[in-house]
């Protein structure tokens, strides 16, 4: 399985309005946000699955995803503004 590939679908799904940045599909932070965003989702999706229903961990798992979200919508809003400054 491609975890960046994979990332970046459930990032482009979670966030419509990044679909209209194609360039960074090229931009190797953006690519290592995807995997940590697809990592950070299988963990919270078999946390969500789990027999045993841990609260704690999902919430923390739940708020890791949304600040890899913000994190990648900042990066790429920053990216927009100032082109090439990484």
């Amino acid at each position: 399985m491609d975890v960046r590939k994979a990332g970046k679908a459930r990032l482009l799904l979670a966030i419509p309005e990044l679909r209209h940045s194609p360039w960074m599909m090229r931009d190797l932070v953006f690519m290592k946000l995807c995997e940590a965003y697809e990592l950070a989702c299988l963990d919270r999706d078999a946390l969500r699955c789990s027999a045993q229903k841990e609260d704690q961990a999902l919430l923390r798992s739940e708020e890791e995803c949304q600040e890899i979200e913000a994190t990648a919508v900042a990066y790429i809003r920053e990216q927009q503004v100032f082109p090439g400054a990484v």
